[in-house]
C-alpha cells in the first residue's frame, strides 16, 4: 500500500487567507482542490508539499458566472458541473465536451477546472511510484538529472495532459491569479510553456481563482480527443476549434489549437 507523507493540513475560508497562506510557505505549499492528481502524485512520492491548503471551504471559488457580455468560472468548480449544465453547451461546447472527456464519472465528481488547468505534466518514466523510480536512478523531472524520453536533453520531455486548457484557449480564455501583492489576468495562451518541469508561469505564491472569458455570442466551438482507450485515458491528441459566424453564415473568426 503506499501511503500519503505527513504534511500539514490547512483549510483557509476565503482568498485573501489563501494567498497569505501561500506567501508565508511558498514553494512548500499546494492548493488542495480535488486531488485526483495530487493525492496519487503525491502517494508516489512526486510531489511531496510540506503543507496541503484546501480550496474547498471557499465559496467564490465554486461560483459561476455566465452573462452576454463575458464569463467567469471559478476554479472550484468541478468538472461534472461543467459538463452537465446547459449554459456551457452554446459558445462554450469546446468547454463542456473537454470536461466530459477527462476520466470517469467518479474523478469527474472531483476534478475542479482549476486542477485541470494546473495539471502535472506527464510521462511513463515520470508516473511510476518511488521504488521504480529509484530503479533507474530517478528523472530530471525528480530527482534525478537524465530525462529517459531524450537522454541527451537538457530539457525534460513530459508533456501536458490537460483537456480544458485546449478547449478554453480556442475560447480566447484568460485566468486570474492572485498573490498577497495583487492580482494580474494572464491570457491562457502565456500560462505554459514548453518545459516538462517548469510547464506553467504561475509563481509559487500565487493562486488560480478564476478563468475569464469575454463574450461568446456567435461563436460555436468542439473539442476532439485522441486517446488509447476509448473508456477514460489521458489525451495523446487535443484538438479544440472555435468559430464566430456571423447570421448571414460568414466566418468571422476562426481558432484552432492542438
Amino acid at each position: 500500500m503506499m501511503r500519503l507523507p505527513l504534511f500539514e493540513f490547512r483549510a483557509p475560508v476565503s482568498v485573501s487567507e489563501a494567498v497569505l497562506i501561500l506567501d508565508g510557505e511558498g514553494r512548500h505549499a499546494m492548493p488542495l482542490a480535488g486531488g485526483t492528481d495530487l493525492l496519487p502524485n503525491m502517494k508516489r512520492r512526486q510531489q511531496v508539499p510540506k503543507t496541503l491548503m484546501s480550496l474547498n471551504r471557499i465559496a467564490e471559488l465554486r461560483q459561476a458566472r455566465l452573462t452576454d457580455s463575458g464569463s467567469r468560472l471559478g476554479a472550484c468548480l468541478t468538472l461534472s458541473e461543467i459538463a452537465a449544465d446547459p449554459r456551457f453547451r452554446n459558445g462554450m461546447g469546446a468547454l463542456a465536451q473537454a470536461a466530459s472527456f477527462v476520466a470517469t464519472p467518479q474523478i469527474r465528481n472531483m476534478a475542479t477546472l482549476g486542477g485541470n488547468l494546473c495539471l502535472d505534466t506527464r510521462c511513463n518514466y515520470y508516473d511510476q511510484n518511488y521504488e521504480w523510480r529509484k530503479a533507474i536512478g530517478f528523472c530530471l523531472k525528480k530527482d534525478g538529472d537524465t530525462c529517459w524520453v531524450a537522454p541527451g536533453s537538457s530539457k525534460c520531455m513530459a508533456v501536458s495532459s490537460t483537456d480544458t486548457a485546449p478547449a478554453l484557449m480556442a475560447l480566447g480564455a484568460r485566468v486570474r491569479l492572485v498573490s498577497r501583492s495583487g492580482e494580474r489576468e494572464v491570457p491562457l495562451t502565456e500560462l505554459y510553456q514548453n518545459d516538462g518541469i517548469h510547464y506553467m508561469k504561475r509563481e509559487p505564491n500565487e493562486l488560480l481563482t478564476e478563468v475569464l472569458l469575454d463574450s461568446l455570442q456567435g461563436w460555436k466551438s468542439a473539442y476532439w480527443k485522441l486517446r488509447r482507450r476509448g473508456s477514460f485515458d489521458f489525451p495523446v491528441l487535443s484538438v479544440a476549434a472555435a468559430a464566430k459566424i456571423s447570421e448571414s453564415g460568414v466566418v468571422e473568426d476562426a481558432r484552432i489549437v492542438v
